[in-house]
């Protein structure tokens, strides 16, 4: 196929964002791979793999999330949108002073989105390739009030794989989550 007609059917691509998109993905994959090694205690190949493999997974499933829902929105809010992911920039319209809010609502929820399918895709990752552990009878056998004591203690070793998994998740796409707003920001202003 020529190049020519190639770029009559993809149209207009979003290079920086996509490269930008790369980077995040770099970012996360390297915290949170760090994140998992720390708390779940893997090798350093195995923790950056199940990074990599989740974060893919998640990204892969927030831009078909994304793609199938921006069809459905206004048609000022389409702009904005488009004039961001293609220009890196806000369109002024009548929207423009409720996008902080909107903005602000959209990252709390894609945090919280992002974290449930990272989890649950760490889960059967972990569950495919035969590496869930069974959960620690010691920690099934503790009464509620003698686990309460130990989490006030600031003692971790009674949690169950399963918490660990979650708080190892949960810290790690806080801390990728934080990176990336970082991220932005230097953007805004360096660039």
């Amino acid at each position: 196929m020529p190049f020519r007609e190639l770029l009559e059917v993809v149209g207009v691509l979003p290079l920086r964002a996509i490269a930008f998109q790369c980077v995040c993905l770099l970012v996360a994959i390297a915290l949170e791979g760090a994140v998992l090694r720390q708390h779940l205690r893997l090798g350093y190949q195995t923790s950056v793999q199940y990074a990599a493999t989740v974060n893919l997974f998640a990204t892969s499933l927030g831009w078909l999330t994304f793609l199938g829902l921006e069809p459905l929105a206004a048609a000022p809010l389409q702009r904005q949108i488009i004039s961001y992911v293609l220009f890196d920039q806000f369109y002024a319209n009548s929207m423009a002073s409720q996008l902080i809010w909107m903005l602000l609502a959209v990252g709390i929820l894609c945090f919280f989105a992002t974290f449930f399918v990272k989890l649950q895709a760490l889960e059967w990752l972990m569950r495919m390739l035969g590496r869930l552990q069974p959960a620690d009878r010691q920690s099934q056998q503790l009464s509620r009030r003698e686990l309460y004591q130990r989490a006030r203690q600031g003692r971790r070793h009674f949690l169950t794989p399963s918490s660990r998994r979650t708080l190892a998740v949960l810290q790690g796409n806080a801390l990728s989550f934080v990176a990336i707003l970082l991220l932005l920001s230097l953007r805004r202003f360096v660039l």
